[in-house]
């Protein structure tokens, strides 16, 4: 008779239902037909999550459930007989220090879907972009935390696969989506910018709150031709380089390729930096604002400073042989994140902000 394979372990059966969650989290996030795609990912994630430390907790015999104050024997709640066991913010609260990127990330989300799940709306596309690094981090974080506790056997790389999208690859479609953020609804936009202004710099920019990838995109060879390797000829040996000479003879052509090095590539002239600011905050925003901004964040000495080289390289660097200086991308981003709201806006530049022409009245924050 064959043997009956023992079940596993109520903590892997909850930890199995919890990957089912987020394999379903990314299919729904990944359908672009779908107007419902983020609120899905959102609220599976959660769920993910949630099934995640439960079954952490049961692994370790840490006590999950809620104990039933009315009695003083200890009980604990149960709800249609099962027992009602704590929340994911109380999970998070009891597992993760107050400071941790991951446990931020998660806080973000249980905020964004306690507003989704008030608005009774769909979310937009603008919404979904605005936030795919933390939706990025928020999936990884996960996969990390699973195979930390289960294992690789847990791991859902070999699952999921990079999808392929469209969105910020062209300048016409980085356009589109800057048109889509500035048409967000107002609450949307005062939360994410408020949420950002409570979170430390370098929160922000650690990758387990906030993944950004950069993708690269290169031709393949489809025409049939023959794949070239670049030869130093110097580096062969005597019978090589025979073999080498006959070929040229032959009228075979083969060059060498030199790579050179491109200076201050992806950084941005102040007038390039400070218009990008502005068509991304609900607020006027010119070459003075930006020059008020980096004096009170201290990006860089003032003009005539006997040090100039010496400057906030996570935001500006100095350009010698212009004597100029560039700004990051970096910098921009921050300036759109905490500008979004008024109270930002004074935080970031220093005076009070004045309103676009066509900007819609916006509530006190």
């Amino acid at each position: 008779m064959m043997k009956r394979m023992a079940r596993p372990a109520i903590w892997q059966r909850t930890l199995d239902a919890s990957k089912r969650q987020a394999l379903l989290a990314v299919k729904l996030y990944n359908d672009p037909s779908d107007a419902l795609a983020l609120e899905g990912f959102v609220i599976h994630m959660h769920l993910a999550w949630l099934y995640y430390f439960q079954a952490k907790f049961r692994k370790e015999k840490r006590e999950a459930r809620i104990r039933d104050v009315r009695f003083k024997a200890l009980r604990y709640v149960k709800v249609d007989g099962e027992h009602k066991t704590q929340s994911l913010s109380w999970f998070v609260s009891q597992d993760l220090p107050d400071v941790s990127p991951v446990r931020k990330n998660i806080e973000f989300f249980i905020q964004l879907r306690n507003k989704m799940e008030h608005r009774h709306e769909e979310s937009t596309k603008a919404l979904a972009d605005l936030v795919a690094g933390e939706s990025h981090s928020f999936l990884l974080n996960y996969e990390e935390a699973v195979v930390a506790l289960g294992g690789d056997v847990n791991s859902l790389a070999a699952i999921l696969r990079f999808p392929v999208f469209l969105g910020g690859f062209t300048q016409r479609g980085k356009a589109e989506l800057l048109k889509q953020t500035q048409s967000l609804a107002a609450d949307y936009r005062i939360f994410i910018a408020d949420y950002y202004n409570s979170l430390d710099d370098e929160i922000l920019t650690d990758r387990r709150y906030c993944l950004r990838i950069t993708v690269v995109l290169e031709k393949a060879n489809r025409s049939g031709d023959m794949l070239m390797s670049f030869i130093n000829p110097s580096e062969l040996d005597d019978e090589a380089r025979k073999e080498l000479e006959a070929s040229i003879k032959k009228g075979a052509l083969i060059t060498r390729q030199r790579l050179v090095p491109v200076v201050n590539v992806g950084l941005l002239k102040p007038r390039t930096a400070w218009q990008k600011i502005e068509l991304g905050i609900p607020f006027r925003f010119n070459s003075y604002d930006f020059t008020l901004a980096w004096k009170k964040n201290g990006c860089r000495p003032v003009n005539g400073s006997a040090m100039p080289a010496n400057t906030n390289q996570d935001f500006c660097f100095y350009d010698e042989p212009n004597r100029s200086y560039l700004y990051t991308e970096g910098w921009v981003d921050r300036l759109i994140r905490k500008c979004q709201t008024e109270k930002g806006f004074i935080e970031s530049v220093g005076r009070n902000p004045k309103p676009k022409a066509n900007a819609t009245a916006r509530p006190p924050v």
